[in-house]
């Protein structure tokens, strides 16, 4: 009788590569769009995921949901949601979900996803041709782009830039308690590769397109956002804290779509492109931003430090853009 052996190649099988489980996230902005695909991808493949919020009724809505999605022929589902009421725009009320999830996560958490944000108002998409020898074109052009109040303007620029800059501050003792447990395992463990905890924040393809999308607040927000990522990669490269960054194009979400949502995953709905010219033909699916995002907590994105994942359908391949 000879005993079962592992494979050469076992650990190239998929659900090895890219396994989360046990491991403890935290999403901003966690109860719908893409932190909700987010919350949901990793919970559902054994996660313990935390999603902040400021409506307690949204969050609840998602905690309670998701036994029942989740659940199959296996029975339970293998990781879970809880939800934290929070505004990323108030430093007491990330010190309060700080310390609640501490309480229940002591050993710290393994990711900080910073997905919290908001567009603001849809304006006319200038291009380059936009402005013609017509001069009421360059009048209304700057009229529209000039309507914005500074209040209007600030509370773009406070969720998608302070919140996100404030929400990654407030989590590094967590992560950096997990870090550091996490080399002292290697440490005992010889050719053993630490778990790396990491903080990722979501900008958008925005953040580098040269004509508005939305608005160009967004687009301003998006880019601080980006440089933000490569900043925080830069200043935490010594602490075995990663910093990566995903930018997102076109998915359905609240801030894109007023289409009815899925009434079984509560998941946003996009039929079109909302104008936008994307090589792929279509919005992306909550399933492939899952993916990415699945992909870059995975013990498979170990050696990912410092990148950005755009995934647009290649819609900056048609637009004015620059990275």
């Amino acid at each position: 009788m000879t005993s079962a052996t592992a494979a050469p190649l076992a650990h190239l099988e998929a659900h090895s590569l890219f396994s989360v489980d046990g491991l403890v996230v935290v999403i901003t902005g966690g109860s719908a769009g893409l932190g909700l695909y987010s919350a949901h991808t990793l919970a559902h493949n054994g996660a313990t995921v935390y999603i902040l919020g400021r409506d307690p009724n949204r969050l609840d809505d998602v905690v309670s949901a998701f036994p029942k999605l989740a659940s199959g022929r296996t029975g339970a589902p293998r990781g879970r949601i809880e939800g934290v009421q929070a505004d990323t725009t108030d430093k007491q009320s990330l010190a309060d979900a700080v310390a609640a999830i501490r309480q229940k996560q002591p050993a710290g958490i393994d990711a900080l996803i910073c997905n919290a944000g908001i567009g603001g108002r849809f304006l006319q998409s200038y291009g380059t041709d936009s402005v013609s020898t017509d001069p009421s074109r360059f009048d209304d052009m700057l009229a529209e782009l000039s309507s914005f109040s500074f209040q209007e303007a600030q509370r773009v620029l406070d969720v998608n830039i302070l919140g996100t800059y404030f929400t990654a501050l407030a989590f590094l003792p967590l992560l950096k308690k997990r870090a550091d447990a996490y080399l002292d395992q290697a440490a005992g463990n010889r050719g053993a590769v630490a778990y790396s905890p990491q903080v990722i924040l979501t900008s958008s393809n925005a953040a580098w397109a040269k004509t508005p999308i939305l608005n160009p607040i967004y687009n301003i927000s998006k880019t601080a956002c980006s440089h933000l990522a490569k900043m925080l990669s830069t200043l935490l490269a010594e602490t075995n804290i990663r910093v990566n960054t995903l930018e997102p194009g076109l998915y359905p979400s609240d801030l894109t779509s007023n289409e009815a949502k899925d009434p079984v995953t509560g998941h946003s709905t996009l039929s079109h492109t909302n104008g936008a010219d994307i090589p792929a033909g279509r919005c992306g699916r909550p399933a492939e931003h899952g993916a990415t995002v699945l992909y870059l907590v995975s013990r498979a994105a170990l050696f990912a430090n410092g990148a950005t994942l755009r995934i647009d359908g290649g819609a900056l391949n048609r637009i004015p853009g620059a990275d």
